[in-house]
């Protein structure tokens, strides 16, 4: 009877949760999206990763292999002062990845959903905690996802002298 009753409910906790974050694949921790742009602000001077480039293909595979996996949403957001200090301050490294369409970075929460912008700081304000924020065009998404480990994508950016710390 118990297991009847598992088998029952599981579906529908499934369900009401997909309802909610508007996400049938909310549980899949996949993340693998193309961007369209990758921009490299880094330590106030902006790297233009070119599309179809090996800089660019490496820099899509160890971002979408950072964020897949567990992630940790937090109601930390980004604010408009800290998104520009991002752009252009000369003691910060940040990767801002731009999409074509929107994108859903599957989770149990809806308010990191729908982003075309990916902003990753890696040196500097919230690098520490492997934040990850989201943007709908020009306005923040609520709230950011904590990942496990950004380093790898960091170390590829200073070995391949694409931005290196003084």
């Amino acid at each position: 009877m118990a297991g009847m009753a598992v088998l029952s409910i599981a579906p529908v906790i499934y369900f009401i949760i997909a309802l909610n974050t508007g996400d049938l694949l909310w549980s899949s921790p996949v993340f693998n999206y193309e961007p369209r742009t990758i921009v490299i602000h880094c330590f106030g001077e902006d790297v233009y990763l070119e599309a179809g480039t090996t800089f660019f293909i490496a820099m899509t595979d160890l971002v979408n292999q950072s964020l897949t996996g567990r992630k940790r949403w937090d109601s930390l957001s980004l604010s408009e002062a800290t998104y520009m200090d991002y752009q252009s301050h000369p003691q910060m490294m940040v990767v801002e990845l731009t999409y074509s369409e929107p994108i859903l970075v599957h989770s149990q929460y809806k308010f990191f959903s729908n982003v075309n912008r990916i902003i990753i700081p890696l040196v500097g304000r919230h690098a520490q905690s492997n934040s990850i924020f989201g943007r709908r065009n020009d306005y923040p998404a609520a709230g950011s996802f904590h990942v496990n480990n950004m380093a790898p994508v960091k170390e590829y950016l200073t070995e391949n002298a694409l931005c290196e710390e003084d």
